[in-house]
């Protein structure tokens, strides 16, 4: 609009310079430009620090809020762009009277899709509290609602200039990207669980508390999963073989350990696929 702005657009600027500030405290930020934005605001980088150098370390996106209202996706092409993000994506809700911002995980937005498929309608709720784990509610009409909890990290402008502080942000954050990261990674190999805190503090790795295992399986991911049986398999029975010291302690437990894996990958030899296969049988583990 030529000669001034609208006061909401206004305001929504200024939340996302807001947020830019004070996620540059712990990591490197790349803003996306008006002409790309597709619902990332920021793409990030953890810094860590070795003496004077600032290294760049995990990867992931932002999108800046001004409140902490539902994200909605109602339109196909938005409900399978926000099911199908391969980077972790934070939610930062910026708080203009205090200076602050409110940094949301959310690692759990994967359990939806796994549990019922892409939904019509998708709604992510910062601050709002799960009713049972991991978080996800599935109203009449296939809505899901995504219950993101409370804030992993609150970062005030005090906080901005505290090396220290900043180190410590940096550290619960590197784990709960790592712990998201895990999860999408394993859902894209066919491995259809994930792993999440049964409670955290705000402030808290994901990783100090207790963590629960929520498993989603279909008749249609036989093949694949027998197939990372097979890898799984595989590898861990070459550990017993070969990384296992022959004085260790109770080899005859390693051996029957060894051989119950091996009638594992026998019993499912026809699902194995070939790479596998022909690995096991140049190694000795194939079927006599």
């Amino acid at each position: 609009m030529a000669g001034g702005r609208l006061r909401p657009y206004r305001l929504g600027d200024r939340a996302e310079h807001l947020v830019e500030h004070l996620l540059s405290a712990f990591a490197f930020t790349a803003p996306a430009p008006r002409q790309q934005d597709i619902g990332y605001d920021f793409f990030c980088s953890l810094i860590s620090s070795e003496g004077q150098l600032l290294k760049a370390g995990t990867f992931f996106t932002v999108q800046a809020k001004s409140s902490a209202k539902p994200l909605i996706y109602k339109k196909k092409h938005e409900v399978e762009w926000i099911t199908s993000q391969e980077n972790p994506l934070l939610i930062c809700v910026a708080d203009r009277k205090s200076l602050s911002i409110d940094i949301y995980s959310t690692w759990n937005l994967i359990c939806g899709p796994l549990a019922k498929g892409i939904p019509p309608r998708l709604e992510l709720l910062p601050g709002i509290e799960r009713s049972e784990w991991p978080g996800v509610g599935h109203l009449p009409g296939g809505t899901q609602q995504i219950r993101l909890g409370p804030p992993i990290a609150r970062v005030a402008i005090r906080d901005a200039y505290d090396d220290n502080r900043m180190e410590q942000v940096a550290g619960v954050l590197g784990d709960w990207i790592a712990l998201d990261r895990s999860n999408m990674v394993s859902t894209r190999a066919g491995m259809h669980w994930v792993i999440g805190p049964l409670n955290y503090q705000t402030g808290q790795s994901p990783f100090a508390s207790a963590q629960g295992v929520a498993f989603y399986w279909h008749v249609n991911n036989l093949a694949k999963s027998a197939i990372n049986l097979g890898r799984a398999a595989t590898s861990i029975a070459l550990i017993l073989r070969d990384a296992l010291p022959a004085e260790a302690a109770n080899q005859e437990y390693w051996a029957r350990k060894k051989s119950a894996l091996q009638e594992v990958m026998h019993s499912h030899w026809d699902l194995l696929d070939d790479g596998v296969k022909q690995f096991l049988m140049r190694e000795g583990f194939g079927p006599s």
